[in-house]
């Protein structure tokens, strides 16, 4: 039976029955959902959106306890649980997006050439617009291993504030990939990236900050008095999807590229220059870098010497994975060069 990747399902929290098992729950859904809440305020909404893609757990499962714990929140909120199909693919939780071809938040610009996908991103943001919101938080979960931030596309005041319910690091970037947090909803927009999807830590972290975002009065009072760290200008480090592509902790003779086992750990704090972080029977040819106008930068952020690859300077890095198929479709990480 073909599934609808369009059509979203609207419910009121009220008509809820939710099982104890966020598990239960994603598999008792019949596809994209939206979930009204009344607040205690009823003249302004909030949306969180979750589920963006089918292998990020973190914000439905803090949705899902939101919603059992029964308080009522300080506005009207919707949520929006988008790659349900996705995530139902067993093993739950570890899909991507359900096509294998679109990621949906690459989609968001409605400039796809496969009008079904179109139309689902074009569904979404439709069920955002409408409800007019003061705010808009896109709940992720990091590629790889990693402490929490967030990712925004402006740096005032009120953007720091949301960034601020959930962690003290925001990423302000200009790439336009097409992701959901790029859209103009003439409201602030963050995206939380909460940590990696198999983390305990992550899961709390998205729970902690969703709890505080909904039951706040202002949202843009206090909060952002709380020091964000903007970490600016990002260089994408993309693999050409051809390379045959290895992770382990020495070099694997039979690929084109392999990359140390624990690359992951690069997104835990400073990564020195001249680090070692895989080898090459190729050269640095895979690699392309990108800047956040999307053009290729002239000078790599790696170098290759006797089949070795190194950072060529100081890096700050995040988003680095072991996940072969976001490695070679998305990217390995992005990174910030320090001073």
């Amino acid at each position: 039976m073909a599934i609808n990747l369009t059509k979203l399902r609207y419910t009121h929290a009220e008509n809820l029955h939710l099982p104890d098992d966020p598990t239960d729950w994603l598999l008792s859904l019949h596809g994209p959902t939206v979930i009204d809440m009344q607040g205690l305020i009823n003249t302004r909404t909030r949306v969180v959106s979750v589920l963006v893609h089918g292998n990020e757990p973190s914000g439905f499962i803090a949705l899902h306890r939101f919603l059992l714990s029964k308080v009522i929140p300080m506005t009207n909120v919707r949520f929006i649980i988008s790659s349900v199909e996705a995530a139902q693919q067993s093993p739950v939780f570890s899909n991507r997006y359900f096509d294998d071809k679109h990621d949906l938040n690459r989609c968001f610009n409605l400039d796809n050439s496969d009008a079904l996908v179109n139309q689902r991103a074009g569904s979404i943001l439709q069920a955002i617009n409408e409800v007019k919101p003061e705010a808009v938080i896109d709940m992720h979960n990091t590629s790889g291993a990693s402490p929490s931030f967030c990712v925004a596309t402006r740096i005032d005041m009120q953007v720091q504030a949301l960034a601020s319910f959930f962690c003290q690091t925001m990423i302000y970037t200009r790439l336009n990939l097409g992701a959901l947090m790029e859209q103009n909803f003439n409201c602030p927009i963050v995206t939380v990236e909460c940590g990696g999807a198999q983390d305990q830590q992550a899961h709390e972290v998205a729970y902690q900050g969703v709890h505080e975002f909904l039951m706040a009065d202002n949202l843009f009072a206090g909060h952002h008095y709380m020091l964000v760290d903007i970490v600016e200008h990002p260089l994408r480090l993309e693999i050409d999807p051809k390379t045959n592509l290895s992770f382990a902790d020495k070099s694997d003779p039979s690929a084109d590229i392999t990359l140390v086992s624990d690359i992951e750990q690069h997104n835990m704090g400073v990564t020195r220059a001249d680090c070692l972080i895989g080898w090459s029977n190729i050269g640095c040819t895979p690699f392309t870098v990108r800047n956040e106008a999307g053009d290729v930068q002239s000078d790599s952020i790696i170098y290759c010497k006797d089949g070795q690859l190194f950072t060529r300077q100081k890096l700050r890095i995040f988003m680095a994975t072991t996940n072969h198929r976001i490695a070679l479709n998305d990217c390995l990480f992005y990174a910030f060069c320090e001073d």
